[in-house]
């Protein structure tokens, strides 16, 4: 009868919100994992605990934190220009663009740690803080969001599409 509060059959009330609960468990049991990991390779390799938002202590010298911005920088627009290119399709490719260029951020750092860092352990933590990160964020997406698998061939299917 199209009334106040009706959304299309679905009444304003009866909206469904049952892909928050897995939203949550994801993002719960994924942090709690790598904050787990991390700890244990830290007391493993002993290497310091670096400040989360301190720009002095995550790098090894100038021109790590120089580069390091560029990857940052680059990161986002080639996400934001993803984002506008594919806005029309509900794709993960920007994501996947933000990703691939934190791999190359992260393997990087590696790069740099292993070459300029005080403690030898510091590239080794760094790549296998990665690595195990990772295969966590990974392995918490397909048991929190079974479908996911199908939505990242659909996009690659997309992307081929784009390219040809």
């Amino acid at each position: 009868m199209g009334g106040v509060g009706e959304t299309g059959g679905v009444g304003y009330y009866e909206t469904q919100y049952d892909w928050i609960w897995p939203l949550i468990g994801f993002i719960a049991v994924t942090a709690l994992a790598i904050m787990g990991v991390n700890w244990i390779l830290r007391k493993i390799l002993r290497v310091e605990r670096k400040k989360l938002f301190s720009g002095s202590s995550n790098f090894v010298n100038d021109r790590h934190e120089k580069v390091d911005a560029y990857f940052r920088w680059s990161g986002a627009a080639i996400s934001i220009g993803a984002l506008f290119i594919f806005r029309e399709t509900q794709s993960f490719l920007p994501l996947i663009a933000l990703l691939a260029i934190s791999g190359l951020q992260g393997a990087y750092t590696v790069y740099m740690e292993r070459t300029h860092a005080d403690n030898p352990n510091d590239y080794k933590y760094s790549f296998l803080h990665f690595l195990t990160s990772t295969v966590i964020v990974v392995t918490c997406i397909f048991t929190f969001f079974p479908d996911f698998f199908g939505f990242i061939l659909e996009d690659i299917r997309l992307l081929a599409d784009f390219i040809n």
